[in-house]
């Protein structure tokens, strides 16, 4: 074990050292850093220095790091330095380490698009990529005065404008538990990782998938096939006695909270994959119980209607209005504040919420909060910690900070936690900018495949094309995935390539990672990609096919639309996509009109707003002439900054040649620095 306190004489000069190109260095040892704030390790250093220690039993070297100033500038340049001249794979931050809470940069988040006019705390959002992608160029903001742990930084126009980690990072940080000090809660989690770590790697066997009320639209055939790829990413399932893929459906039971928390307090599960919406207190699983008989719904509607009645300003009007509209008896309205203790209870037994945590003991070795804001760690409480601060054996968490897309790919490369790879160096490839590791992150399972070193060569050989080129060919369906998108990232492979990738494989895993990499590229073989994955059985990757046909919006590929919108076979995630993709294929006159009063200075600026934003959503191409109109002709810069931020939404679509070359042209006039820095943002994440 190494120790490194810092100093701040130390720290500036770590700022002027050199930063190699490739985060590659002549050692073979890669480091993990252990840091810590100073009152954490006054007061429970023997743990801490005992986990560092730790850190060598799984043939890594841990140094711990004692942050004296608390100021993430200074962290980030000392882990900069461990990683471009220390081999540093990754780093776990224990206690009160400082919160980067980050501006001007939604679109490096899945669904996140709040107005930044709002309180910083609640429209910037917590991310600690500002510690793990050093590609990121951020301009301190200032400290919060609430919350001093949170600091405020702007993504500037010279930064990189997608996510790319050069190194994983996970927080153990505990969450309100009452009666537990956080210094004790600490203390717990890291005997328990110490002791974790000092037994032989288990095995992964048994896996746990939940899906929540509303996920995906309910699509029975998302579930199904998400089942069938996970048995493909990990082939023993069914296969060997002992090894299953088990799976709870939210309308398993009426009330499913109390079967699904069962179930993972059970020391069986080796990984768990939640899917559910969720909070910061709260993960939603169910919705109303279903039932066979009149009076049960009957009573579900009186439920509902006194709900409405609690939140609506006006009693009686509503009362009034739903008597007309649907023939409503007035008595069914009955025991509206009488019944209010009881409905609460009602709602409350459908979902996971944080006094539903107390005494919990969970033993999924591996937990995926698949929901929005259950990782906000940014706030004292937050649900995502109490998944790894219990007695049980749950070592790792990933949640999000803030909201999420649902139409992701979840498992992506998942299987490679079956080859020996740390549970931080799976998630570092899949992290956006508020997706969250917590607890232990070097956490690993058993390496079915002995000859094979992931964990390392996903360090030290990440630019060694001929490694991953053999690896094209490995029996494991994740380690070819692997092996697709390293060799797309490093440019190690054409397009074409990856092309005849998706074209011919037989495996839908592979497929998809081909499709993913087609499309992060997002050059001139994306409708060649978007064809083949929307004619694609596995429904994942028919599904964000269909997403992407609707960003692009190319008139090329109109007739997949007109095949797609009244198939009754398209299921409903699918369709989800598809209703929309209409306003770029036959777009009514009133809506080309809206767009065309962008320019009518009669127009109300609050009305052109909405317009203008809601494109950050739509991409419409039809939109693009009267905003870039609207850009040159507009007075009010804020509006202005606004306008030049959607452009760089386009990253799919048909026209994002011409936007670059447009937004090029304004960019070379503009005198107002704010709208030029973001014009600038924009050309960077179109040409990514």
């Amino acid at each position: 074990m190494r120790k490194a306190l810092i100093l701040l004489l130390s720290t500036l000069m770590l700022a002027a050292l050199p930063a190699s190109t490739n985060g590659a260095t002549k050692a073979r040892t890669t480091k993990v850093a252990i840091i810590t704030d100073q009152k954490t390790y006054a007061a429970i250093g023997n743990d801490i220095d005992a986990f560092t220690s730790s850190i060598s039993l799984i043939g890594k070297e841990g140094v711990l790091i004692i942050d004296k100033w608390q100021h993430p500038d200074s962290l980030r340049r000392v882990l900069k330095h461990y990683y471009t001249s220390q081999n540093l794979e990754g780093a776990i931050l224990v206690g009160d380490i400082p919160i980067p809470m980050i501006r001007d940069a939604q679109h490096l988040t899945t669904a996140f698009k709040m107005d930044q006019s709002a309180d910083w705390k609640d429209s910037s959002i917590p991310s600690d990529r500002f510690y793990d992608d050093f590609d990121l160029r951020l301009e301190y903001l200032k400290q919060d005065a609430d919350k001093p742990l949170l600091h405020y930084y702007s993504l500037t126009a010279e930064s990189a404008q997608t996510i790319s980690c050069d190194i994983w990072t996970s927080r153990i940080k505990p969450p309100k538990i009452p009666g537990t000090d956080k210094y004790s809660a600490i203390s717990a989690y890291l005997k328990k990782a110490v002791a974790q770590k000092s037994t032989q790697a288990k095995k992964i066997s048994n896996i746990l998938v939940f899906t929540g009320h509303g996920y995906n639209s309910d699509s029975y055939n998302a579930r199904i096939d998400e089942m069938w790829t996970l048995r493909e990413q990990f082939p023993f399932l069914g296969a060997k006695r002992g090894a299953d893929l088990d799976y709870i459906n939210h309308d398993f039971e009426p009330f499913v909270r109390e079967k699904l928390m069962n179930t993972l307090a059970r020391p069986r599960y080796d990984l768990a994959i939640l899917h559910h919406h969720g909070s910061e207190e709260t993960q939603y699983l169910g919705a109303t119980p279903k039932s066979s008989t009149v009076d049960a719904w009957i009573e579900n509607i009186k439920l509902t209607l006194r709900q409405r009645i609690r939140r609506s300003k006006d009693t009686s009007a509503t009362i009034n209005e739903h008597m007309e509209r649907y023939g409503i008896p007035r008595e069914w309205f009955a025991g509206v504040r009488e019944l209010e203790a009881q409905d609460s209870t009602f709602y409350a037994n459908m979902d996971i919420h944080i006094p539903d945590m107390y005494g919990y003991t969970s033993n999924a070795s591996v937990v995926i909060l698949d929901a929005c804001f259950n990782g906000a760690f940014n706030n004292d409480d937050y649900i995502a910690g109490y998944w790894i601060f219990n007695p049980g054996e749950t070592m790792v968490v990933k949640a999000n900070t803030v909201n999420t897309l649902q139409d992701t790919w979840t498992n992506e490369l998942i299987g490679l936690l079956n080859t020996g790879l740390s549970f931080g160096n799976w998630a570092k490839g899949q992290l956006t900018l508020e997706s969250h590791l917590f607890g232990d992150a070097s956490f690993r399972f058993a390496n079915a495949y002995p000859k094979l070193d992931l964990d390392n060569a996903m360090v030290s050989q990440r630019n060694d094309s001929r490694y991953w080129k053999k690896l094209l060919n490995h029996p494991n369906c994740d380690v070819r995935a692997l092996a697709i998108k390293t060799l797309s990232e490093t440019k190690a492979i054409t397009s074409q390539e990856i092309l005849d990738i998706l074209k011919n494989s037989e495996s839908p895993t592979v497929r998809m990672e081909a499709f993913m990499s087609l499309k992060r590229r997002a050059d001139s073989y994306l409708p060649q990609a978007i064809r083949l994955g929307v004619e694609d059985s596995y429904e994942l990757l028919q599904r964000l096919s269909v997403q992407t046909l609707d960003e692009s919006g190319d008139p090329a590929l109109k007739d997949i639309y007109d095949a797609l919108k009244d198939d009754p076979a398209v299921n409903s995630r699918v369709m989800f996509y598809i209703k929309p993709m209409r306003r770029h294929y036959y777009p009514t006159e009133k809506e080309l009109e809206e767009y065309s009063l962008l320019n009518s200075p009669d127009h109300p600026l609050k009305e052109k707003k909405f317009t203008v934003r809601r494109e950050r959503n739509g991409c419409n191409a039809h939109a693009l002439d009267d905003m870039f109109k609207l850009l040159q002709n507009e007075t009010d810069q804020e509006f202005r900054v606004a306008i030049a931020e959607v452009f760089g939404w386009y990253v799919y679509s048909y026209k994002k040649d011409e936007i670059i070359s447009r937004c090029e042209e304004l960019l070379a006039n503009e005198q107002d620095e704010r709208v030029a820095n973001e014009l600038l943002k924009s050309i960077k994440r179109l040409k990514r």
